[in-house]
């Protein structure tokens, strides 16, 4: 990713599981809040716009186990914006090694009809900077 969004999240001891290690579901928590922060970070939550995003797609490779404790750094990049979805790439590491990448589209939506909406040449604007090459 060439220009990604950076957030780092610290595991939990109840993150683990009973075989010790961070549960799978953790992985896709981990996701969203990179997915969350790079919306917020650029403005893009603001309930009064009257848009939103919701996931359509999540694809996860699982590289490697993490153990608790510890952070994870969350990679957010865009890979591309569709006319009424945005696709992410994101990337989890923990202990300066890969332990995921994933795939996310979202969907922009109407918050009041909750319906698919184009996205907007200001979103378009706001998320260049985290364009992966």
């Amino acid at each position: 990713m060439a220009a990604p969004f950076v957030t780092v999240q610290r595991l939990r001891f109840c993150d683990t599981d009973s075989v010790g290690h961070v549960n799978n579901a953790v992985y896709a928590v981990m996701l969203e809040a990179g997915r969350a922060e790079l919306m917020a970070a650029c403005g893009l939550l603001d309930p009064v716009l009257g848009q939103g995003v919701v996931i359509a797609r999540l694809e996860l490779d699982f590289v490697r186990e993490m153990n608790w404790p510890g952070d994870v750094r969350i990679e957010t990049a865009v890979a591309r914006i569709g006319t009424k979805s945005i696709h992410l790439r994101q990337r989890l590491e923990f202990s300066g090694e890969t332990v995921a990448n994933a795939l996310s589209v979202l969907v922009v939506i109407d918050t009041a009809s909750r319906r698919p909406m184009t996205v907007m040449p200001s979103w378009r604007a706001a998320l260049a900077p985290y364009a992966a090459a």
